[in-house]
């Protein structure tokens, strides 16, 4: 069995319709727009998470900073791949100077993207990578596997042991697959047990059942670890829908959400790596500048993670109050 003591310490930083359109003016002043100013297209995976709320929060504010017009919408989910690249599709052909995309599947969005390259628009991935297309101009985002090693880590110290199961994202996903395939690299041969390894399409419902069933299939199941806060906060649901008390679970998510803070401060949620959303956004439109200057950028740009818990979570949480899109 697990330990269950909710005051460690905190590690270091590793520091609709289908489609929503949203629009952050260039001159910040809402009257829609600078004809001559640089125009941005950024397709996120979904704009109906508070995750990528945040994404859009710095990519907006970066946008009226720097004078830039920029449009930005995404899926109503992350598994709809296909009204992703119909987004693309139509941004593109209002002949943006540069593209800014979180792709939601590799294989999938690899040909509109070289499309794109090919009719000499550059594109910036946000997030996630393509791993092995050379055609963006930088990739943007956290690093994924070390990320998941360090809540591997995390577990080992804080944990120490227990009846493990791992909640991954959409199927194919190289951002949560990475998340889950690290930690399990560091608990391999130690005291953890995997007694399950789901996939929830960062769904929090999607979660609760899958969480749900794992319960009643291992009744010794004590240690949960999702891929993102959505389905970490579905997994608690799930727990105090079977009956059973939190404080005999050790818990983890990964992104820094809200919602997620808040589950740390009510004592439910032990820990979630925080990702720089806002950060992350904001560098994307920074990144986007440089490339339509024909600048030379980065081929991959790190953004850190923070280890967020008990112990920092009212703080992280002031931090997020500003940086969220309305």
């Amino acid at each position: 069995m697990a330990s269950r003591n909710k005051k460690w310490r905190v590690g270091a930083a590793f520091t609709a319709a289908a489609v929503l359109t949203l629009s952050a003016c260039g001159n910040g002043n809402g009257d829609g727009g600078d004809d001559d100013a640089l125009n941005v297209a950024v397709v996120l995976k979904t704009t109906t998470s508070p995750y990528w709320l945040q994404v859009m929060g710095g990519v907006e504010d970066a946008a009226a900073e720097h004078g830039v017009n920029v449009t930005v919408g995404g899926a109503t989910q992350e598994t709809e791949v296909q009204e992703q690249i119909d987004r693309i599709q139509a941004d593109l052909t209002n002949q943006p100077d540069v593209l800014v995309v979180s792709p939601t599947q590799a294989e999938q969005l690899q040909p509109i993207l070289q499309s794109a390259v090919d009719e000499g628009t550059p594109v910036v991935l946000l997030d996630t990578n393509i791993e092995g297309w050379d055609g963006a101009e930088t990739f943007i985002g956290t690093d994924n596997w070390d990320l998941g090693q360090a809540v591997g880590e995390f577990l080992l110290d804080e944990a120490g042991s227990g009846e493990l199961l791992t909640i991954r994202g959409v199927a194919g996903n190289p951002s949560t697959d990475n998340r889950i395939d690290g930690a399990l690299e560091v608990l391999q041969g130690t005291d953890f047990n995997l007694v399950a390894d789901l996939g929830a399409d960062s769904d929090r419902a999607q979660a609760r059942a899958v969480t749900a069933d794992a319960l009643q299939a291992n009744p010794e199941l004590d240690v949960i670890f999702a891929a993102n806060d959505d389905m970490a906060l579905g997994a608690i649901e799930a727990v105090r829908g079977a009956g059973l008390d939190l404080d005999d679970f050790f818990i983890v998510g990964v992104d820094g959400t809200g919602d997620a803070i808040d589950s740390i401060i009510a004592g439910e949620l032990d820990a979630t790596m925080a990702q720089g959303a806002y950060e992350m956004g904001a560098r994307s439109i920074e990144e986007a500048i440089r490339v339509a200057a024909g600048e030379d950028v980065e081929a991959e740009i790190a953004i850190d993670t923070t280890l967020v818990t008990a112990e920092n979570a009212e703080e992280f949480a002031a931090a997020l109050e500003e940086q969220a899109a309305e």
